[in-house]
């Protein structure tokens, strides 16, 4: 069942896979030779929260944690830092620990040449960021686990994803490569000091960005053209394989669809783009047939083949779209969809207290059980069968590919094995006709045998919960249902909104010390980002639009946008950049002085941006409190990506979106004076006060054009009507190109 990580890296940078010198060819005195080769015992990730970073804490490599510690210690011995991301759901990342990193001859050369530190990116999604983009500068992509080798001062000089312990073909080998890594470290340590200097030039060039103004109407028409032509007509989704469910495309196109900016044909074109990608998804192996939910990718164009695990950000934008999409055209589809979505949520991401009490919602489901990679969620054609009356059995294998040779090969091996992935190659419709059914019998059957598999399927050794609770992502899920709940007219979805942003609000807030990102077995961690802030941010807000859609009460809502405030003016204290605006990603050095670049972007991921997500939430606060510093704030966002966005959009789309999405906040609304006409119409030259902002200079303009207006009608008297009404003032439309 193995095939190629993604973003597999076949790297030779500094000549690290070459034959590596013997270790006798050192110099004398090298401080590792009096460094302990293998802990004795548990290393230090043992005191750790991450279930992805207690998975580590046994092997025999003496894993540090992010930190200081790690940091003084590859100074004091004057090693180079071998830093690995991964996360705990990630089935290449379990396999390279498994073979590798467990492995007592990499422990003893890592430990020799180098001090590891191990990173869990869903804990410090702020380094992964970080250290994949020096991946995709050296390699043009990249993947995890991400592997990275740093100076001790925190520079990076080499990076590469998944590796095997030895040499295999294009694979380098850690057994090789480490001995490599201690030799130019020690005889070459000026050509790798250079290079990593230069490449920390790069990075901080590339985190400079010159500010624009705003995002014009050509940005949004170059993506749209760009997406039509990357889409795929056929199965739907974007390029070939892998595919990803690309949510900020799918929520851009969306926004597109409803947009009268658009012609006709412009606006039908973005959203079945959108419809035609959720319902192939929906037939493919993404999509778990049985439980609900879908995977995190598809390593086929058709979604066929899944890479098995399930993360809670993708269940929360995919309920998110569901939503969007059903209040743009209803559609019992969509409605089934998010049914499945929830039911999926509810039962393996939920984490609730012993009382039943609501904590949040879990972060993942691993790809991996006991019995290896995607067992839990295949199936033999002769287990089926032996579940299933006979004639059921039938109907189902037609309906979802099942074979008796399987329909899951291994792609190394070249052969199927025996294992089925379910995935539609029947609608009911045709199923009915092909066996002279009843359609409603057929779909009938078919939801009963789903039900017996999905039970017996629970008796199979389950896959790792990863069960931290996220803020980000819990963020997400909370406005996910927030809006689901008015699209779908399902207010128990808001109430469970509702309990989970009180929940976060409990535990991970520290009246001293701030927010924290994480909690898990009742403790929070890590400070909190700029995507956490903005994340739950924009979760909030959508609670504030839904409670205020279903008429609650003015205390209520007055209690969101307090919420909501609070996490504004701590995201801007924190994570605002005074010189050129916009949110850094990495906390400021006072949090953690290791990084070697306070890091801002706005590119989506698989998510939309954080920087983005902050502009849709403090433009939607501004307009709540009529704060126009909010909303002012919102514009600088957008304001600071704006010219980079115009060169690559199809990069910055939730950016964009943001942009569309940005209205001003109006001024509050004053009686103007009754008219006198004893008084001077302009100030005296010394009593002007500071200058009006645009807005109030519009409103200003507006009332002296009235009250001249009305002076005017006092004294014409008798002046026809028809004379009368060309003299009032003239209201000019505003631009829509914000």
């Amino acid at each position: 069942m193995s095939r190629l990580p993604e973003g597999w890296l076949p790297i030779d940078a500094y000549g690290l896979t070459e034959m590596a010198p013997q270790p006798e060819s050192a110099p004398a005195g090298d401080a590792s030779e009096s460094a302990p080769k293998t802990p004795a015992g548990p290393n230090r990730l043992a005191k750790e929260l991450s279930p992805y970073l207690l998975q580590h804490a046994h092997n025999p490599i003496r894993w540090y944690p992010w930190g200081p510690e790690a940091f003084e210690l590859a100074r004091k011995e004057d090693k180079p830092i071998f830093l690995s991301i991964g996360f705990s759901s990630c089935h290449w990342c379990r396999l390279m620990e498994r073979e590798s990193f467990n492995d007592p001859e990499v422990g003893e050369l890592m430990n020799d040449a180098c001090v590891p530190i191990k990173v869990d990116r869903e804990e410090r999604p702020d380094l992964d960021g970080l250290f994949m983009e020096v991946c995709m500068i050296q390699n043009g992509s990249g993947g995890w686990p991400l592997n990275i080798l740093l100076t001790p001062d925190g520079l990076p000089f080499f990076s590469t994803t998944w590796l095997p312990k030895r040499t295999s073909g294009e694979m380098p080998g850690l057994t090789d490569i480490l001995p490599r890594v201690k030799w130019l470290w020690l005889m070459q340590r000026e050509d790798v000091m250079r290079a990593a200097r230069d490449l920390a030039d790069v990075m901080k060039r590339r985190s400079s960005l010159t500010p624009g103004s705003r995002v014009g109407v050509m940005a949004v028409k170059d993506a749209l053209e760009a997406l039509r032509g990357s889409f795929d007509l056929l199965w739907g989704g974007f390029g070939k394989a892998p595919k990803y469910p690309d949510t900020p495309r799918l929520l851009f196109l969306l926004q597109q669809a409803g947009s009268s900016l658009n012609s006709d044909q412009e606006r039908s074109d973005a959203f079945t783009m959108v419809d035609v990608t959720l319902r192939r998804m929906w037939r493919g192996g993404i999509h778990d047939h049985l439980g609900g939910g879908f995977a995190r990718y598809a390593t086929d164009e058709r979604w066929l083949v899944p890479h098995f695990e399930k993360l809670l950000s993708t269940q929360a934008m995919l309920l998110l779209i569901a939503a969007l999409a059903q209040e743009h055209k209803p559609d019992a589809f969509y409605r089934l969809m998010a049914e499945d979505i929830l039911n999926c949520v509810e039962r393996d991401f939920a984490n609730t207290a012993q009382d039943g009490a609501a904590q949040g919602f879990c972060a993942a489901l691993a790809a991996d059980n006991d019995e290896g990679e995607g067992r839990y969620y295949l199936w033999r054609d002769e287990e089926i069968h032996s579940l299933l009356p006979e004639g059921d059995a039938g109907l189902f294998c037609a309906a979802y590919a099942v074979m008796p040779g399987g329909n899951f090969g291994s792609e190394l091996a070249g052969s199927q094995i025996g294992y089925n992935i379910l995935y539609e190659t029947s609608t009911v419709t045709e199923l009915a006709r092909r066996y002279g059914l009843r359609g409603p019998d057929v779909a009938q059957r078919l939801m009963n045998d789903r039900r017996v598999l999905l039970e017996a399927r629970k008796k199979r050794p389950l896959p790792l919960r990863d069960d931290k609770v996220l803020m980000d992502w819990n963020g997400l899920m909370i406005g996910a249902l927030a809006r689901a709940s008015t699209a779908f007219e399902k207010p128990e979805w808001r109430g469970a909104a509702e309990k989970t942003a009180l929940f976060l609000q409990k535990a991970l807030q520290d009246p001293r010390e701030g927010w924290r990102r994480r909690w898990r077995n009742g403790t929070a961690g890590i400070p909190a980002l700029s995507g956490d802030y903005a994340a739950l941010l924009w979760g909030v807000m959508e609670i504030y639009r839904a409670a205020e859609k279903a008429g609650a009460g003015e205390k209520q809502l007055k209690d969101w946008l307090k919420y909501a405030q609070g996490l504004a003016d701590a995201l801007i204290e924190n994570f605002w950049d005074e010189t050129s605006g916009g949110l850094f990603l990495t906390p400021p050095s006072k949090d953690d002085s290791n990084i070697f670049l306070r890091h801002k972007a706005a590119e989506d991921g698989d998510l939309p941006s954080a920087n983005a997500l902050a502009a849709m939430a403090l433009c939607s606060l501004g307009l709540a409190l009529e704060e126009k510093k909010y909303a002012e704030l919102a514009r600088k966002i957008v304001a600071s990506f704006a010219r980079i966005a115009a060169v690559q959009p199809l990069h910055y789309l939730s950016l964009i979106a943001a942009a569309v999405q940005w209205r001003p906040v109006k001024p509050k609304e004053t009686p103007p004076p009754e008219p006198n006409p004893e008084t001077p119409e302009d100030e005296p030259e010394g009593a002007r006060k500071e200058e009006p902002g645009e807005e109030e200079a519009e409103a200003q303009a507006s009332r002296r054009a009235q009250r001249a207006a009305r002076r005017e009608r006092a004294s014409a008297g008798a002046r026809p009507e028809r004379e009368r009404r060309s003299a009032r003032p003239h209201r000019g439309a505003r631009s829509r190109d914000r």
